[in-house]
């Protein structure tokens, strides 16, 4: 028969390697068409409670080995941000003098506060940071180290007491702001030294102004205290001593920014 007069069934199964005559098996009707599901694989085995073990006594000794630098890092972080923020209170302080004719805000002090030396409002009311809503007056700018208080600003000459204002230069009886510099500023490594409180007879402070930071522990050790209550730390000589400053990430002490007299803008490390 000819290839193209044949029947088109027979043309596919010949497509297919198949003649009309080849056996073609039935196909399974119902679940048949369905294959078994395989039997899961019982060599299979969980962890044993010794590789548990193993596992969680590795992942502490690595912890162990990491805590301790993570911890160094963060409070290494901290300190770069106490020296930005105190960084920037100075550059207020500087657009303050320029505006007011080189005169920088007073010093607030008071008998019956225990925290002295709270950042002037005055920067506020410049709208260089925002006012506290504190009953004292003060700007809001908190220590990285103490958040429960402002950033320190001691400055010699004017000063809030108590409430009350007082500038009186050429009366040696009124009160004025004083501010201690070791003899050998700007090292401030020597003992000794003087307080300053820029009286119109007496010798200029060589510095203008300080602001610091209580730093990582604002109860440490080397902050000296009063001898008639030793919980409470004498601030009488803060912050320029060096002995009082932190001097690495591991250490603790005051972290510290002023200007001197010529205009430098000086730090602890």
């Amino acid at each position: 028969m000819d290839r193209r007069n044949r029947p088109v069934a027979t043309r596919s199964l010949t497509a297919f390697g198949m003649t009309p005559n080849t056996h073609v098996p039935a196909i399974p009707h119902g679940n048949m068409m369905h294959q078994q599901p395989a039997k899961p694989d019982r060599t299979c085995r969980a962890f044993s409670l010794i590789e548990l073990l193993v596992v969680v006594a590795v992942i502490a000794v690595l912890l162990s080995i990491l805590m301790p630098a993570l911890g160094t890092a963060r409070r290494q972080a901290r300190i770069v941000r106490a020296h930005s923020d105190l960084r920037q209170i100075c550059i207020a302080l500087e657009s303050y003098a320029l505006e007011h004719r080189d005169r920088v805000p007073p010093t607030r002090q008071s008998c019956s506060d225990n925290v002295q030396y709270r950042l002037p409002v005055e920067l506020a009311r410049s709208h260089y940071f925002a006012e506290s809503r504190s009953l004292n007056p003060q700007s809001e700018f908190f220590d990285e180290f103490d958040r429960a208080h402002t950033y320190r600003y001691r400055a010699p000459g004017a000063v809030w007491q108590n409430g009350q204002f007082f500038d009186f230069p050429d009366q040696p009886w009124m009160p004025r702001a004083r501010l201690w510099v070791p003899s050998d500023f700007p090292q401030c490594r020597e003992t000794e030294g003087n307080y300053y409180a820029d009286r119109s007879n007496d010798e200029p402070c060589p510095v203008t102004y300080a602001v610091w930071s209580v730093g990582p522990d604002p109860q440490a050790e080397k902050f000296p205290r009063v001898p008639s209550s030793p919980d409470v730390i004498d601030e009488a000589r803060f912050p320029l001593p060096r002995e009082l400053w932190l001097e690495g990430a591991n250490d603790v002490g005051l972290i510290t920014h002023f200007r001197t007299r010529t205009g430098l803008l000086l730090s602890s490390p």
